[in-house]
């Protein structure tokens, strides 16, 4: 539907009315001004739709108060049986400056696809209100969350994590009217963005209930996991879902879609903050290992998160077992949460792989004195930077919801520079999503002002730390220093830990990335059932729901292959909790040999040296499954 604005030919009746003062006629007597007509009515209107399904009886507004809610005294009215709605008596310049909100209310609301069971609040930016849908909502949501400047910026986020599924929704915008406008896209496409809408607006409902924020706040909270899942989340789907499906596929993606109370509460902490507290940083911890180096990294970030990282390893891969990798000797992370209080540092995990890194053991009798940090037991780190190098220290993606990413520079000229999961992995040939989600990729070099030009620095070669050629992040390049003191790379930008808008930093290391690393992940491995060899299958539907089922014996199977025929096994992990006891070790490479390419692909479960191996493959239909395969 084409937006639609239709402000009336207004003549401006009257004069500028002046207001005389000194002689009239022969006496003194003011002068009276002459009446001014009264302002100009306001006539222009917004036509539009609501849409999840096509929303009936929803209440539509245009958030005059910006506090978004529909107010009694602000312009509403009420869609109709189609979705559409007329907003009347309204001015140009309103319609430029505020939302435009829909409610569905429980109860009264209908959908054309599924029951309203929950009520949520739709919205449309400023200017763009002829479609309210979940897609335009999480525009605004990157607005009022602080994540986006502006709603170009925010229509970057939002597109940057469709770019894998762009095949799928490709001919759709961001304000389509995929429910009912036939002439975009297909019906396909059009199916898949519907079913991805009702799980967000599933999600949406429960932000709404849990998070005890209203306002703007609320509303910037709804696309704080959302808009980073996009990509894994409609990977789920296939068209529009009944209400069963998509209550066990928002009960098993919920992590990915509703931000966590601690995520929330970390977030607002950080934004508030003026000042940064003295942990804030990057500290290395440095030992030997034979003789050997092996340097330990933690960066601790204002929202509360920390991550760890082993840098150097201490350990040399040996030439004639090419499979030992960096990886499978201790280069692994933890990152996960933090709290410092009255001395004492407790940490608690979110993700890690390998068994380096803090527990949940808390560290006491913290103390940080200057560039040091000491811990009881002869704990000792010390702080990069804080020297005569202004460069030298940890530096942070701003806002990492969907991209979590560091560089630390050294100040011997030297850096390292990792992220631990991308949203927007592209996919290539026939490698499902998962297996080319990049996590963990190190990379290490060296750095320098430019001589001609002090804002310019260059990173020079790079040396790949990783399982196999296909690490990330890509060489930083060049990097511009900006007035503010961040660093500004090709669609990258880095402020420093310590400082205040370091302080401020969301790190993303939350727990939606865990879920968006590992929900809807499928992997298979062979087994031994009573002497026979069997294909086990492995469903991550959540973080803390896996399921494993064998294959069959006998082909074209009508029961559920939750029904496990013939026996199963022991299942290798029914959780990807990091506290649960077992490693999963999500490894891109088997060797470090680039020729493998893709073929280098496995996840381990277990612990180094005794892990259990799968490979991840596409989602199982129920022919190939041999039984009715569950969502």
């Amino acid at each position: 539907m084409t937006f639609t604005l239709k402000p009336l030919a207004l003549a401006v009746a009257g004069l500028t009315a002046l207001t005389l003062y000194g002689c009239g006629g022969d006496d003194d007597t003011p002068v009276t001004p002459p009446p001014v007509d009264p302002p100009p009515a306001a006539t222009s209107f917004i036509s539009g739709i609501a849409i999840d399904g096509v929303l009936a009886a929803a209440t539509v507004c245009l958030d005059l108060n910006d506090n978004r809610d529909c107010d009694a005294a602000e312009p509403s009215t009420t869609t109709g049986t189609d979705g559409s709605f007329k907003l009347t008596g309204l001015t140009d310049a309103d319609i430029a400056a505020h939302p435009v909100l829909a409610k569905a209310i429980a109860g009264t609301t209908t959908d054309a696809t599924l029951p309203v069971t929950a009520s949520y609040t739709l919205a449309a930016p400023a200017g763009m209100g002829a479609v309210v849908s979940p897609y335009t909502t999480l525009v605004q949501s990157e607005i009022d969350g602080g994540r986006a400047p502006n709603r170009a910026q925010a229509e970057e986020n939002i597109l940057s994590n469709l770019v894998g599924t762009a095949g799928d929704v490709g001919g759709l915008t961001l304000y389509s009217n995929y429910a009912s406008d036939a002439t975009v896209g297909t019906d396909a496409k059009r199916g898949k963005m519907s079913g991805l809408a009702q799980l967000l607006t599933a999600g949406f409902a429960k932000t709404a209930a849990t998070s005890g924020l209203t306002g703007k706040a609320g509303f910037g909270a709804l696309g704080q996991a959302a808009t980073g899942s996009l990509q894994q989340v409609l990977s789920q789907v296939a068209g529009p879902l009944a209400a069963a499906d998509r209550d066990t596929l928002f009960n098993a993606l919920q992590e990915s879609l509703v931000p966590t109370a601690a995520n929330l509460a970390n977030v607002s902490a950080a934004q508030a903050k003026t000042a940064a507290q003295p942990i804030e940083g990057a500290w290395v911890k440095t030992t030997t290992t034979g003789g050997i180096a092996v340097k330990e990294l933690f960066l601790f970030a204002g929202d509360g998160t920390f991550v760890h990282q082993i840098i150097d390893t201490g350990v040399t891969p040996v030439a004639a077992t090419p499979a030992t990798t960096a990886f499978d000797n201790g280069f692994g992370y933890k990152y996960g949460r933090y709290t410092l209080a009255g001395g004492t540092l407790t940490t608690t995990l979110i993700e890690a792989s390998e068994d380096a890194g803090p527990g949940a053991a808390p560290l006491t009798n913290v103390s940080i004195s200057g560039n040091t940090l000491t811990a009881a037991g002869g704990v000792s780190f010390t702080r990069v930077g804080g020297g005569a190098n202004a460069l030298a220290g940890g530096w942070l993606r701003p806002n990492g919801s969907s991209e979590p990413e560091y560089l630390v520079m050294f100040d011997d000229g030297t850096y390292v520079h990792s992220t631990f999961y991308y949203q927007n992995d592209p996919q290539t040939g026939a490698a499902t999503f998962f297996e080319t989600a990049k996590s963990a990729g190190l990379r290490k070099g060296a750095y320098a002002l430019d001589a001609a030009n002090s804002s310019v620095v260059n990173f020079g070669d790079t040396t790949v730390l990783f399982n196999g050629a296909l690490a990330i992040p890509s060489n930083p390049g060049v990097a511009h220093i900006q007035p503010d003191g961040s660093l500004s790379m090709t669609g990258l930008r880095l402020v420093k830990l310590g400082t205040v808008d370091g302080a401020k930093a969301i790190s993303g290391f939350s727990e939606a990335t865990r879920s968006r690393l590992w929900s809807g992940r499928f992997f298979s491995r062979t087994v031994s059932v009573a002497g026979a060899n069997r294909l086990q299958y492995v469903y991550v539907r959540g973080p803390k729901d896996v399921l494993t089922f064998l294959q069959p014996t006998a082909t074209g199977g009508t029961a559920l292959c939750t029904d496990n025929p013939g026996g199963t096994p022991l299942p290798d992990f029914t959780t990807v909790e990091p506290t649960d006891g077992k490693l999963k070790q999500f490894v891109v490479g088997t060797s470090t040999a680039a020729a493998t390419g893709y073929g280098q692909r496995r996840l381990n479960i277990g612990t180094p040296g005794a892990f259990v191996t799968y490979t991840p493959i596409a989602k199982p239909t129920t022919a190939t499954a041999r039984c009715t395969f569950p969502i």
